[in-house]
């Protein structure tokens, strides 16, 4: 509840909204509560007194009534739906802020689609709860209590039947709703699973069909579908029960109603309009708990989800900016490792790297070197503070990078991941992703030097072409390009090539190498790379091999006093030349 209760903060910009809903529900309400009393005097005075113009005017009157109450449900449900759905898109805003706010290290604790389902379903289901309290949190207690009066009023003999009837309908709801709890959490985690079977289905469709696996992919995701189904008829098992119960209770309550008021009418201490307005405050008793138990069930289960919010909400963000950090146009590009450790599982698993340092001078072009494992791409994550070291330092231009605000650094450090990531948009939005202020000149050089003009041109609307959603109209070349274009535009001091150009051949890597060297000389480049041959003519390079540093220099000093690159050498190369 306490998470529940936290989100109704996001009412108090609409403040005018939450109050105008709940005051048109009394006027609604109100009027609701005069009819049956109206009702119960034409019958009484109107039609027991053969009084017509009577009968007109409480007609023109019930009928006057119902429509202002009309307009106070239907004002209640505007004003409502505005306050509870533009909570809900605050809501969803800042948990699309704070996602990309987290660091890897929370991502590497997060399921996609479950955070998929918390943005969508569950801020949803708060959004429904906002508009369902705004709606009952006055009408329930005001029609309980008004109509239990009224009842009294019209014979508090009748209305004992309510203290038996009541309290059984209570005791029923009660057991309802504590069965069909369990299943609310059940069924939002059952969403997550067919989420993410989805995602990962629709992500790897090439790999389905080419191993031709489509028949155990629907059947994976048939059982999750299947799980989902189960839990929700389940749950809803037991709040169907709710509707034919209630209307059990209603017709018991109105049989003794309509006998004891039957006799009480025969010796004339009860008249038969007051009757069918006690019947018609009755339903309105009973139907109330049990939209009230529905209020609950709704609420039970939306605490649920507002669990999952807050959980998000509350996640450590682990790459802080500390007071009044450094903020600067451009950084000259001097990169430092001081002692550096790290892993993966925040200190508590082994090191990824261990005792780390090198100094890399501005404008210079660096690889790093080693097999699959050794720690080269999370050097990089380092250098662009993915993630901060468990211990030691990484300065950049001799400034422990901690010290800078995380935009200055961001924007000065451009980076190629290994997989490439492509956004559903123009190819020129895409390479200038990372500059907004770039020029179709500045796209159009940096397209050259990642080799990329070329195929673009080729495309039917050349730089407007659109990319599809996970790029699937680009070969994996051509995505690979475009990332490097991408970081290109961006202009940063600093350059980071995660195995940029795995997916191309070598006749189009040595244009690229040769492209880069020739128009980047100014900036400092990291190039992480297996291949030997991409990183023999770098100026520096620092060959890892499981998380330490084995060796520091150019091609021609490693290969003759390093044992692992020259290792390397001579199972990449030295094939290549038999």
């Amino acid at each position: 509840m306490k998470a529940l209760l936290k989100l109704t903060k996001y009412l108090k910009p609409y403040k005018k909204w939450t109050i105008i809903a709940p005051l048109l529900i009394i006027l609604e309400v109100i009027m609701d509560l005069f009819l049956p009393t109206i009702m119960a005097n034409i019958v009484n005075y109107g039609i027991g007194g053969n009084d017509p113009t009577y009968i007109i005017i409480n007609i023109v009157l019930m009928i006057s009534l119902s429509i202002v109450g009309i307009v106070g449900g239907l004002g209640s449900i505007y004003y409502a739906s505005i306050a509870s759905e533009s909570a809900a898109a605050d809501i969803r805003k800042d948990l699309f802020k704070k996602i990309n706010s987290l660091s890897f290290f929370n991502f590497n604790t997060l399921k996609t689609g479950q955070l998929i389902t918390i943005i969508t379903n569950d801020v949803s289901v708060i959004g429904n709860v906002i508009m369902l309290g705004l709606r009952f949190v006055l009408r329930v207690p005001i029609i309980m209590l008004g109509s239990i009066f009224m009842a009294i009023m019209i014979s508090p003999t009748l209305s004992l039947i309510l203290l038996f009837i009541i309290p059984i309908l209570l005791i029923t709801i009660y057991a309802i709703i504590k069965k069909a709890f369990p299943y609310f959490e059940k069924t939002q985690k059952s969403v997550d699973q067919v989420n993410t079977a989805v995602r990962e289905n629709l992500g790897g469709i090439r790999v389905v069909k080419s191993f031709v696996m489509e028949d155990y992919e629907i059947e994976k995701f048939d059982q999750v579908n299947k799980n989902m189904m189960d839990i929700m008829i389940k749950a809803i098992r037991y709040l169907v029960l709710a509707m034919p119960l209630m209307m059990l209770f209603i017709n018991v309550a109105t049989v003794l109603v309509l006998w004891v008021g039957g006799k009480m009418a025969i010796v004339g201490t009860l008249k038969i309009g007051s009757i069918m307005a006690f019947i018609q405050y009755l339903t309105n008793i009973l139907t109330t708990i049990l939209m009230a138990s529905m209020a609950i069930a709704v609420t039970t289960r939306s605490m649920v989800s507002a669990k999952r919010i807050d959980k998000i909400f509350n996640l450590k963000e682990d790459i802080k900016e500390i007071n009044n950090s450094l903020v600067v146009d451009k950084i000259k590009g001097k990169v430092e490792f001081q002692n550096v450790d790290f892993t993966y599982q925040e200190g508590l698993g082994d090191n990824v790297l261990k005792n780390i340092n090198f100094v890399i001078e501005p404008g210079s072009n660096v690889a790093i070197l080693g097999s699959t494992g050794s720690g080269k791409t999370t050097v990089a994550s380092l250098i662009a503070r993915f993630y901060d070291p468990i211990s030691g330092t990484v300065l950049i231009d001799d400034i422990n990078i901690k010290d800078y605000s995380l935009k200055t650094l961001r924007k000065n450090i451009g980076v190629v991941f290994q997989q490439a990531s492509l956004f559903s948009d123009t190819i020129k939005n895409n390479i200038k992703y990372g500059n907004e202020t770039a020029t179709d000149k500045d796209i159009i050089k940096a397209a050259k030097i990642a080799e990329a003009h070329e195929f673009i041109m080729k495309r039917p609307n050349g730089y407007d072409d659109l990319i599809e959603q996970g790029a699937t109209n680009l070969s994996g070349g051509q995505k690979q390009r475009l990332s490097l274009a991408r970081a290109i535009a961006a202009n940063s001091s600093i350059l980071i090539l995660d195995d940029t150009t795995s997916a191309l051949d070598m006749e189009t890597e040595k244009k690229i190498k040769k492209s880069l060297k020739k128009h980047l000389e100014n900036k400092t480049v990291f190039t992480i790379t297996q291949r030997i041959t991409t990183a023999i003519d770098s100026d520096i390079i620092i060959v890892l091999e499981d998380g330490e540093v084995s060796g520091i220099g150019n091609h021609e000093s490693l290969i003759k006093n390093n044992s692992i690159y020259k290792s390397i050498y001579k199972s990449q190369v030295a094939k290549e030349v038999v």
